[in-house]
Protein backbone atom coordinates (compact mmCIF):
# COMPACT_ATOMS: atom_id res chain seq x y z
CA UNK A 1 0.00 0.00 0.00
CA UNK A 2 1.12 3.79 -0.15
CA UNK A 3 0.62 6.69 1.27
CA UNK A 4 1.32 10.27 0.62
CA UNK A 5 2.12 12.27 3.44
CA UNK A 6 2.93 16.49 3.06
CA UNK A 7 4.87 18.52 4.82
CA UNK A 8 3.85 22.26 5.99
CA UNK A 9 6.40 24.06 4.04
CA UNK A 10 10.03 22.76 2.88
CA UNK A 11 11.32 19.57 3.82
CA UNK A 12 14.94 19.89 4.21
CA UNK A 13 15.88 16.59 3.32
CA UNK A 14 19.98 17.07 3.14
CA UNK A 15 19.31 18.11 7.61
CA UNK A 16 16.62 15.37 8.13
CA UNK A 17 19.06 12.62 6.55
CA UNK A 18 21.84 13.67 8.82
CA UNK A 19 20.44 13.83 11.65
CA UNK A 20 18.49 9.93 11.28
CA UNK A 21 22.15 8.81 9.78
CA UNK A 22 23.54 10.20 12.81
CA UNK A 23 21.39 8.05 15.30
CA UNK A 24 20.93 5.44 12.71
CA UNK A 25 22.00 1.17 13.67
CA UNK A 26 22.34 -1.28 11.31
CA UNK A 27 19.86 -3.77 12.61
CA UNK A 28 17.39 -1.50 12.55
CA UNK A 29 16.81 0.72 9.75
CA UNK A 30 18.56 1.09 6.07
CA UNK A 31 19.60 4.44 4.68
CA UNK A 32 19.94 5.67 1.04
CA UNK A 33 20.98 9.22 1.31
CA UNK A 34 21.33 9.04 -2.41
CA UNK A 35 17.68 8.60 -3.51
CA UNK A 36 16.58 9.95 -0.16
CA UNK A 37 15.20 6.41 0.99
CA UNK A 38 14.92 4.99 4.23
CA UNK A 39 13.63 1.31 5.01
CA UNK A 40 12.38 0.42 8.60
CA UNK A 41 10.30 -2.09 10.81
CA UNK A 42 7.61 0.37 12.63
CA UNK A 43 5.77 -1.38 16.27
CA UNK A 44 2.15 -0.37 15.46
CA UNK A 45 -0.31 -1.21 18.31
CA UNK A 46 2.14 -4.77 18.75
CA UNK A 47 2.09 -5.34 14.76
CA UNK A 48 5.15 -5.41 12.93
CA UNK A 49 5.15 -3.00 10.21
CA UNK A 50 7.62 -2.55 6.75
CA UNK A 51 7.91 0.93 5.73
CA UNK A 52 9.95 2.23 2.84
CA UNK A 53 10.05 6.29 3.10
CA UNK A 54 10.76 8.05 0.47
CA UNK A 55 11.31 11.83 1.20
CA UNK A 56 11.32 14.94 -0.83
CA UNK A 57 11.43 18.45 0.18
CA UNK A 58 7.25 18.42 -0.35
CA UNK A 59 6.81 15.43 2.12
CA UNK A 60 7.17 11.68 2.40
CA UNK A 61 5.91 9.08 0.10
CA UNK A 62 5.07 5.56 2.07
CA UNK A 63 4.92 2.35 0.90
CA UNK A 64 3.93 -0.31 3.71
CA UNK A 65 1.73 -3.23 4.71
CA UNK A 66 -0.07 -2.12 7.36
CA UNK A 67 -3.39 -3.32 7.25
CA UNK A 68 -5.95 -0.54 6.88
CA UNK A 69 -7.24 -0.44 10.52
CA UNK A 70 -3.41 0.60 11.32
CA UNK A 71 -2.79 3.65 8.73
CA UNK A 72 -4.56 6.16 10.45
CA UNK A 73 -1.91 5.08 13.37
CA UNK A 74 0.68 4.80 10.88
CA UNK A 75 0.17 8.49 9.34
CA UNK A 76 0.54 9.88 12.88
CA UNK A 77 3.51 7.86 13.65
CA UNK A 78 5.14 9.00 11.11
CA UNK A 79 3.99 12.87 11.22
CA UNK A 80 5.21 12.45 15.22
CA UNK A 81 8.66 11.03 13.87
CA UNK A 82 9.53 14.10 11.27
CA UNK A 83 7.58 16.54 12.57
CA UNK A 84 5.16 16.89 9.38
CA UNK A 85 2.88 19.18 10.29
CA UNK A 86 5.15 21.52 12.63
CA UNK A 87 5.02 25.13 11.35
CA UNK A 88 8.39 26.02 10.90
CA UNK A 89 8.03 28.99 9.22
CA UNK A 90 6.70 30.51 12.39
CA UNK A 91 9.53 29.51 14.24
CA UNK A 92 12.28 31.01 12.04
CA UNK A 93 10.74 34.11 11.78
CA UNK A 94 9.95 35.12 15.54
CA UNK A 95 13.74 34.67 15.24
CA UNK A 96 14.24 38.25 12.94
CA UNK A 97 15.29 40.04 15.85
CA UNK A 98 17.36 38.58 17.44
CA UNK A 99 21.05 38.76 17.32
CA UNK A 100 23.35 35.60 16.92
CA UNK A 101 19.91 33.09 16.13
CA UNK A 102 18.56 35.49 12.97
CA UNK A 103 21.93 34.55 11.33
CA UNK A 104 21.80 30.90 11.87
CA UNK A 105 18.28 31.16 11.36
CA UNK A 106 19.02 32.42 7.89
CA UNK A 107 21.71 29.75 7.33
CA UNK A 108 18.92 26.85 8.27
CA UNK A 109 15.58 28.43 6.95
CA UNK A 110 14.15 25.12 7.00
CA UNK A 111 15.30 23.03 10.11
CA UNK A 112 12.31 20.58 11.93
CA UNK A 113 12.55 18.82 15.06
CA UNK A 114 13.22 15.00 13.83
CA UNK A 115 11.73 12.86 16.77
CA UNK A 116 11.32 8.93 17.10
CA UNK A 117 8.86 6.77 16.05
CA UNK A 118 7.85 5.74 19.43
CA UNK A 119 8.16 7.25 22.75
CA UNK A 120 9.95 4.47 24.55
CA UNK A 121 12.53 4.12 21.78
CA UNK A 122 13.33 8.00 22.62
CA UNK A 123 13.22 7.22 26.21
CA UNK A 124 15.54 4.27 25.97
CA UNK A 125 17.48 5.89 23.20
CA UNK A 126 17.95 8.96 25.75
CA UNK A 127 19.05 6.57 28.45
CA UNK A 128 21.80 4.73 26.37
CA UNK A 129 23.14 7.78 25.37
CA UNK A 130 24.03 9.29 29.13
CA UNK A 131 26.80 11.27 29.47
CA UNK A 132 29.11 9.08 26.26
CA UNK A 133 30.18 10.17 22.81
CA UNK A 134 27.49 9.71 20.21
CA UNK A 135 29.51 7.07 18.22
CA UNK A 136 29.56 5.17 21.68
CA UNK A 137 25.69 5.62 22.44
CA UNK A 138 25.05 4.14 19.25
CA UNK A 139 27.08 0.99 19.48
CA UNK A 140 25.32 0.57 22.96
CA UNK A 141 22.24 0.94 21.49
CA UNK A 142 23.22 -1.36 18.37
CA UNK A 143 24.27 -4.08 20.98
CA UNK A 144 20.43 -3.81 22.57
CA UNK A 145 19.07 -3.56 19.33
CA UNK A 146 20.80 -6.82 18.02
CA UNK A 147 20.26 -8.62 20.92
CA UNK A 148 16.43 -7.38 21.85
CA UNK A 149 14.84 -6.33 19.16
CA UNK A 150 11.82 -8.54 17.47
CA UNK A 151 13.10 -9.67 13.68
CA UNK A 152 11.10 -9.02 10.80
CA UNK A 153 11.88 -11.45 7.95
CA UNK A 154 12.98 -8.54 5.90
CA UNK A 155 16.18 -9.26 8.30
CA UNK A 156 15.70 -5.68 10.65
CA UNK A 157 14.49 -5.45 13.42
CA UNK A 158 12.23 -3.74 15.48
CA UNK A 159 13.20 -1.40 18.50
CA UNK A 160 13.24 -3.56 21.67
CA UNK A 161 10.00 -2.95 23.88
CA UNK A 162 9.61 -1.83 27.38
CA UNK A 163 8.23 -5.25 28.28
CA UNK A 164 11.59 -7.26 26.62
CA UNK A 165 13.82 -4.89 28.62
CA UNK A 166 11.78 -4.77 31.99
CA UNK A 167 11.72 -8.50 31.69
CA UNK A 168 15.33 -8.70 32.17
CA UNK A 169 17.38 -7.97 35.00
CA UNK A 170 20.28 -5.37 35.38
CA UNK A 171 22.75 -7.48 35.20
CA UNK A 172 21.48 -9.32 32.24
CA UNK A 173 21.13 -5.75 30.30
CA UNK A 174 24.39 -5.14 31.64
CA UNK A 175 26.27 -8.57 29.55
CA UNK A 176 23.56 -7.59 26.70
CA UNK A 177 24.56 -4.32 26.26
CA UNK A 178 28.24 -3.98 27.69
CA UNK A 179 27.68 -1.08 29.56
CA UNK A 180 27.96 0.47 33.23
CA UNK A 181 25.96 -1.50 35.81
CA UNK A 182 24.17 1.75 36.87
CA UNK A 183 23.38 2.57 33.04
CA UNK A 184 21.92 -0.68 32.89
CA UNK A 185 19.99 -0.50 36.19
CA UNK A 186 18.48 2.87 35.17
CA UNK A 187 17.54 1.33 31.60
CA UNK A 188 15.78 -1.14 33.54
CA UNK A 189 14.15 1.11 36.11
CA UNK A 190 12.75 3.69 33.25
CA UNK A 191 11.59 0.35 31.37
CA UNK A 192 9.70 -1.26 33.99
CA UNK A 193 8.36 2.57 35.17
CA UNK A 194 7.15 2.95 31.20
CA UNK A 195 5.22 -0.27 31.12
CA UNK A 196 3.86 -0.21 34.46
CA UNK A 197 2.30 3.83 33.77
CA UNK A 198 4.60 5.80 31.72
CA UNK A 199 3.10 4.91 28.36
CA UNK A 200 -0.15 5.88 29.91
CA UNK A 201 1.14 9.68 30.74
CA UNK A 202 2.65 10.54 26.80
CA UNK A 203 -0.33 12.60 26.68
CA UNK A 204 0.15 14.22 29.87
CA UNK A 205 3.64 15.82 29.47
CA UNK A 206 4.04 17.62 32.85
CA UNK A 207 3.00 14.58 34.98
CA UNK A 208 5.35 12.01 32.33
CA UNK A 209 8.45 14.05 32.72
CA UNK A 210 7.86 14.90 36.50
CA UNK A 211 7.61 10.92 37.26
CA UNK A 212 10.07 10.51 35.07
CA UNK A 213 12.57 12.94 36.99
CA UNK A 214 12.29 11.24 39.70
CA UNK A 215 13.53 8.05 38.92
CA UNK A 216 16.69 6.72 40.17
CA UNK A 217 19.54 7.34 37.63
CA UNK A 218 17.37 10.40 35.52
CA UNK A 219 18.43 13.96 35.64
CA UNK A 220 17.68 17.15 34.28
CA UNK A 221 19.03 16.62 31.10
CA UNK A 222 17.61 12.93 29.81
CA UNK A 223 14.07 14.72 31.25
CA UNK A 224 14.87 17.65 28.92
CA UNK A 225 16.04 15.77 26.02
CA UNK A 226 13.19 13.05 26.18
CA UNK A 227 10.75 16.37 26.79
CA UNK A 228 12.54 17.86 23.31
CA UNK A 229 13.09 14.98 20.77
CA UNK A 230 10.64 12.22 22.66
CA UNK A 231 7.57 14.41 23.45
CA UNK A 232 8.43 17.40 20.79
CA UNK A 233 7.64 20.05 23.53
CA UNK A 234 8.86 23.66 21.56
CA UNK A 235 9.40 25.01 24.97
CA UNK A 236 12.35 23.05 25.52
CA UNK A 237 15.93 24.78 25.18
CA UNK A 238 18.54 22.20 25.54
CA UNK A 239 21.16 24.75 27.98
CA UNK A 240 22.21 21.77 29.76
CA UNK A 241 23.46 20.22 26.02
CA UNK A 242 27.59 19.54 25.73
CA UNK A 243 26.88 20.30 21.79
CA UNK A 244 24.79 23.55 23.15
CA UNK A 245 27.17 25.09 25.00
CA UNK A 246 30.18 24.20 22.82
CA UNK A 247 28.05 26.03 19.88
CA UNK A 248 27.43 29.37 22.03
CA UNK A 249 31.10 29.41 22.88
CA UNK A 250 32.03 29.22 19.27
CA UNK A 251 29.95 31.97 18.44
CA UNK A 252 30.81 34.13 21.44
CA UNK A 253 27.16 33.58 23.15
CA UNK A 254 28.46 31.52 26.25
CA UNK A 255 26.23 33.50 28.58
CA UNK A 256 23.08 33.43 26.19
CA UNK A 257 20.00 32.86 28.34
CA UNK A 258 16.78 31.10 26.55
CA UNK A 259 14.78 34.11 28.70
CA UNK A 260 15.02 35.95 25.50
CA UNK A 261 13.69 33.24 23.01
CA UNK A 262 9.89 33.20 22.46
CA UNK A 263 8.65 30.38 24.45
CA UNK A 264 7.17 28.12 21.45
CA UNK A 265 10.07 28.54 19.36
CA UNK A 266 13.11 27.54 21.95
CA UNK A 267 13.08 23.85 20.09
CA UNK A 268 14.25 25.90 16.71
CA UNK A 269 17.47 27.52 19.16
CA UNK A 270 18.62 24.10 20.21
CA UNK A 271 17.86 22.74 16.74
CA UNK A 272 20.28 25.83 14.87
CA UNK A 273 22.63 25.22 17.36
CA UNK A 274 23.05 21.66 17.00
CA UNK A 275 23.05 22.54 13.31
CA UNK A 276 25.61 25.12 13.41
CA UNK A 277 27.99 22.89 15.40
CA UNK A 278 27.82 19.94 13.42
CA UNK A 279 28.98 22.00 9.95
CA UNK A 280 31.92 23.23 11.80
CA UNK A 281 33.57 19.92 12.94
Amino acid sequence: MELRLKSVGTLDIAHTLSVLSIHSLPAQEEIDTRTAEVHRILRIEDTLVDVYLRLDDSGISVIHDAPASLVPRLQATIDHWFGLTQDTATAHASFSDLAGFKELSEAYPNLRLISYPDPFEALATTVIGQQVSLAAARTLAGRYVEHLGEEHPSGLRAFPTARATASLSPGEIQSIIRCPLARATTLHTVSTWYQDCGQDLVHQPTEFLSQLLSLRGVGPWTRDYMALRGLRDPQIFLDSDLVVRRALKNLAMPDFSSSSLPADSKYLATLLLWAYDAEKR
